[in-house]
């Protein structure tokens, strides 16, 4: 079979890709240069990035205030506007998260303990769980970290109780993935959203005015961040409902797809 690439197609497709990155830098960057944020809190500024983005180029986030004032403050047309953002996630999100939390700190572990190592690190769990005391984690993080580098060296080694499968590649730093064997969440219901959002409610009333004079409240429910405790965007329902924050937004973080439901 004869495949044809049409070069001025992909061409295109890596230039608009190229403008997208350039967009979305000159709406995060400025908060990412500005504020000395954690891990999570730069992950929720790419989000908000992405989500301003999507719905109109000429948003900014201007600030990332503390509680009780909302999560983020965006300009847009002059208007200075709160912005709460969630994630939705399942009732067992404790066991991804358990999880993850692990090879994060395995990830740690190994930088220290073998630097000027760059990897990226694959690790899948049985039966997507690992239940350990916090005690143990230390013990846990430093084998997992040498398994990690066994791997690399291409040493025959025993695998640790928990893990089926160890899979490593170069990379540009240290990075250590979870990777679920049953990932895909569930479908998100209009009644599980409807919970979310009335429970952000509850904060309205103790936000602070900030500095600047806030015109509106916006609320971002986030899902389908490609984990098996995220909640997938089902097509065929209709999100649409009432709030009392200005606008409510739900939106897909893997592809960015976003739904205005109010």
């Amino acid at each position: 079979m004869n495949f044809k690439i049409d070069i001025e197609k992909f061409k295109k497709q890596i230039d608009a890709f190229r403008k997208e990155s350039t967009e979305l830098g000159k709406v995060i960057n400025p908060i990412l240069d500005n504020f000395d944020l954690n891990k999570q809190e730069i992950l929720e500024v790419c989000q908000i990035g992405k989500f301003a983005f999507k719905i109109d180029s000429e948003i900014k986030i201007v600030d990332k205030p503390q509680p009780p004032n909302p999560d983020f403050i965006i300009e847009l047309k002059n208007n200075y506007i709160g912005l709460e953002h969630t994630l939705i996630l399942t009732k067992d999100a404790q066991r991804y998260f358990s999880v993850k939390n692990l090879m994060e700190y395995a990830e740690q572990v190994f930088e220290q303990k073998y630097p000027n190592i760059n990897v990226l690190a694959t690790i899948s769990v049985q039966n997507d769980e690992w239940i350990y005391s916090q005690k143990d984690k230390p013990k846990l993080a430093e084998q997992i970290a040498d398994c990690v580098h066994l791997t690399i060296l291409k040493k025959d080694f025993e695998l640790p109780e928990k893990i089926t499968r160890i899979r490593t590649t170069k990379h540009s730093k240290v990075s250590f993935s979870y990777m679920e064997k049953n990932w895909q969440g569930e479908y998100l219901t209009k009644e599980r959203l409807k919970t979310e959002i009335e429970k952000k409610e509850t904060k309205i009333s103790g936000y602070k005015t900030s500095e600047k004079e806030l015109t509106e409240l916006w609320l971002v429910l986030l899902i389908g961040s490609n984990s098996s405790v995220s909640y997938q965007l089902n097509e065929s329902e209709n999100y649409q409902m009432e709030s009392k924050f200005d606008r409510v937004y739900l939106m897909a973080d893997f592809d960015a797809k976003v739904l205005r439901v109010k």
